[in-house]
């Protein structure tokens, strides 16, 4: 039987590891950092769900099926084709790189996760070096380096450290650690190398640069333990602690982090409102019109960041097939600003990204690592003639459903009222925004 390489292989943990995955459409690789990788399957400027989930399938499958990369590359070529992606890099190279990084990445995880089980029969670690044709000098340095399984050092330098790292981690036994170290000429184990860090700036050209801190010799991005990540995740806030992401609005701004100013609101008739007791099955058609669709046929748009998005009745229909308002008739005075939330949705001043725990998913299953999913959130100012004079409509998306909103500042506002009132609603990262 001809010898397969490791990585090939299924492997039950590493593909678990990408199953529990959100698939996260962004605009460049900086989008998300270090630990966030472990809860996320990203294509750096795949920006559309589409094309992220083929992608997300297409590794799957070379994992599971232990294709390897040949069979990936044929797939890559195809949903090049099928989107028209144009992506950065030539194809052979690109394509390697997203799959080498993922599989990689998940194997990594996967073998975290068993010598994390059995240290207790294992309680040494041993960093590989694995010679390349270009080897890092930093990493080839650690080869042979011998520390306990619970050294900080391995919250940072467990492998990939890098684009194409192909170091490992060995678990050792006390008795194989010390017979290592004894031929060293040590009575104990290695001393973790000095942490080291210096700054990168990344992502110059694109949508995110942003200044970061690494330890030397480990590439910016790769600075995190990609298994110990994705079994603590609480350990990892929901795209939360970088310049360009948000918290609540309960705590302040991140440091360096200048929200933008509230924006002016657009002005439209109060004939846009819907009466008071307009019917929900008049309410609905009014949605579906705005975006070319009908009770009967449902339609797709893309939105201003790119992302498509489906029209159809079921937005509003309940799991008995009635138009949500119907089943509880105490929001039913939403339904005049029905055409308000479409035109948010439409033409939204900003997109945000939020990256929230599917909370629903850790009630049900306390003992399984914690998922995350997306929510789009679409904001846009108005002033309503003879009605208000700042008004914030709020429309959000996400996979389980949407919610809408219609917020009035009091009046008379000031631009002060304006950016708190604003600011409440900005939740995740910035995605897009009007010129």
């Amino acid at each position: 039987m001809p010898k397969q390489r490791l990585e090939k292989l299924p492997f039950d943990q590493a593909i678990q590891f990408l199953r529990d995955k959100i698939k996260l459409p962004t605009s460049g690789y900086t989008d998300i950092f270090n630990e966030q990788h472990s809860h996320a399957f990203v294509v750096a400027g795949a920006a559309s769900d589409a094309l992220v989930e083929d992608f997300y399938n297409a590794i799957i499958h070379a994992k599971t099926a232990g294709q390897g990369y040949d069979d990936f590359r044929k797939s890559f070529d195809s949903i090049v084709e099928k989107h028209g992606w144009a992506h950065n890099g030539a194809p052979g190279w690109r394509s390697k790189i997203i799959y080498d990084t993922n599989i990689r990445q998940a194997y990594n995880a996967g073998r975290y996760q068993q010598m994390e089980a059995t240290k207790d029969l294992n309680p040494y670690w041993e960093y590989h070096h694995t010679s390349i044709e270009h080897p890092r000098l930093q990493h080839k340095a650690w080869d042979g380096l011998i520390l306990p399984a619970d050294d900080p050092w391995w919250n940072t330098h467990h492998p990939q450290n890098g684009w194409n790292c192909r170091c490992k981690v060995f678990a050792l036994t006390e008795f194989s650690a010390r017979k290592a170290w004894e031929a060293k000429g040590l009575t104990g184990p290695d001393t973790a190398p000095p942490l080291e860090l210096e700054e990168h700036v990344i992502g110059k050209n694109g949508s995110n640069p942003r200044t970061v801190t690494v330890p030397k010799g480990i590439d910016p991005g790769f600075a995190y333990n990609p298994g110990k990540a994705y079994l603590e995740p609480h350990t990892v806030p929901p795209l939360t602690g970088f310049d360009a992401v948000l918290q609540e609005r309960s705590a302040p701004w991140p440091t360096g982090f200048t929200p933008p100013p509230p924006p002016a609101p657009v002005n439209i008739s109060p004939n846009i409102l819907l009466p008071a007791d307009a019917k929900p099955a008049v309410a609905v058609d009014e949605f579906l019109s705005v975006f070319g669709a009908t009770v009967e046929q449902g339609a797709t748009f893309a939105d201003a960041a790119g992302s498509t998005v489906v029209i159809t009745k079921a937005l509003f229909e309940d799991g008995k097939g009635n138009f949500k308002w119907l089943a509880k008739p105490e929001k039913a005075d939403r339904l005049q600003y029905v055409n308000v939330l479409a035109l948010t949705l439409l033409e939204p001043d900003e997109i945000w990204w939020n990256w929230e725990e599917d909370r629903e998913h850790s009630a049900n299953n306390p003992d399984q690592p914690k998922k995350w999913r997306l929510k789009r959130r679409y904001l846009r100012a108005f002033s309503i003639d003879g009605v208000a004079e700042y008004v914030i409509s709020v429309f959000e998306w996400g996979r389980a459903g949407w919610s809408g909103s219609t917020a009035f500042v009091a009046e008379p506002s000031n631009a002060k009222q304006r950016l708190k009132y604003f600011n409440k609603q900005r939740v995740g990262r910035l995605v897009y925004k009007k010129d």
